[in-house]
């Protein structure tokens, strides 16, 4: 496997499978943070029941466990990384301005734009409550880090600003880690998959305080390395055993029956003595990577036909960073409205009110991609001339 060779003209210049369960991933994320609403000044509250939420019988899986759309962001984005800019970068037609200039104009103008809003909106809200919704810590120094995107590097004394946003300082970091490894012709799938071994023994031995620890890099570090290896993995299917491809389809496929099973119709934590034992380590280590694997493999063997299908719903790629920055600036906005007697505190248990929030946050993310994140990403690179 590690001597597998990728031909970026055998495989499509963008997956459009991919795209879409990152979307779909980034919106489970969403879902999992709906619990937000049952915050108070201490935190979650005593009387919150995870099964009071709207529509949780047919949502139990994201309502429990859709934080690890974060881990599937990672993982896909190791995948893509190594499969597009490892050998542009290693072999010097990739440079490090021109790496960093199309890093920055993608990631940093809503993120930008986000922090200020969630600023602002604090402040009104703790006019008129006295302290902040959900993360505390939205003095000067937890503003700089958010700025520079470090909020996640074991700097920050506990949550603040756009909490979630977490995640995308560690993908920063993470690019800082890729860029060198690639550049010093490192990153093959032995090396991805030792990197990603180690900092998962890390990640455990060092759990705790979450944010204050180096627990989100190394988990970072575990999964986009682990993207890596699920990237080399496939690229040898293709390129040496194509005959494995109906196995590595029919494992996916099971993985998914046995995850959906394990929450609707039997626990099987029940037959080995640990609950939701298919809850934890199984997605983010066998299902993720597998459904990644069998994603790009279906959509590089489809006819015309699918990849026209594909294309026309990749928009809801598209949104995944929109949705994933917008949605607690939105929730904050509720949360004023409850403050100011506009809507009800348990309004949020309304099934009303969840498929509201999703029918505002779809469209406005659509259109912040379109009319904001797109247009100020090129007008960057146009600029700086990337």
């Amino acid at each position: 496997i590690g001597r597998a060779i990728m031909d970026n003209r055998t495989w499509p210049k963008r997956l459009f499978a991919l795209d879409v369960s990152r979307g779909l991933a980034a919106l489970s994320v969403v879902l999992w943070h709906w619990q937000h609403f049952a915050y108070d000044s201490a935190g979650l509250s005593e009387s919150f029941r995870l099964e009071q939420q709207p529509l949780y019988a047919p949502l139990r899986m994201f309502y429990e466990e859709g934080e690890k759309g974060v881990a599937y962001f990672f993982i896909l984005s190791g995948f893509i990384f190594f499969w597009l800019y490892k050998d542009a970068i290693k072999s010097g037609r990739v440079t490090v301005s021109r790496f960093w200039i199309q890093r920055f104009s993608r990631l940093y103008p809503l993120h930008l734009a986000t922090l200020l809003l969630v600023g602002i909106l604090q402040i009104i809200y703790v006019a008129k409550n006295g302290s902040p919704w959900i993360y505390p810590l939205n003095d000067a120094y937890h503003f700089l880090l958010n700025l520079f995107s470090m909020q996640a590097w074991g700097l920050s004394r506990d949550w603040s600003f756009n909490g979630p946003t977490w995640s995308v300082s560690v993908e920063i970091f993470l690019y800082f880690v890729f860029f060198l490894v690639a550049r010093v012709r490192l990153g093959n799938a032995a090396f991805c998959l030792v990197v990603s071994c180690l900092a998962m023994v890390g990640s455990v031995a060092s759990q705790g305080a979450f944010i204050t620890s180096a627990t989100p890099i190394l988990q970072g570090l575990s999964a986009f390395f682990l993207g890596g290896v699920v990237f080399y993995f496939t690229a040898h299917i293709t390129h040496r055993l194509p005959s494995l491809k109906p196995v590595v389809h029919a494992a996916t496929v099971l993985a998914w029956v046995l995850l959906i099973v394990n929450f609707y119709v039997f626990d099987f934590g029940i037959l080995f003595g640990s609950s939701d034992i298919l809850g934890k380590a199984f997605p983010i280590y066998i299902l993720f990577p597998a459904t990644i694997c069998s994603l790009t493999l279906a959509e590089i063997d489809s006819g015309p036909g699918v990849k026209k299908w594909l294309s026309q719903i990749s928009w809801i790629g598209d949104i995944t960073y929109s949705s994933y920055l917008l949605h607690f600036p939105m929730q904050l906005i509720c949360a004023l409205a409850v403050s100011y007697g506009l809507l009800q505190p348990d309004f949020y248990l309304s099934s009303t009110a969840l498929i509201a929030f999703f029918v505002v946050l779809v469209p406005l993310s659509h259109w912040t991609f379109v009319g904001f994140e797109r247009p100020a990403q090129q007008w960057i690179r146009y600029k700086l001339k990337r």
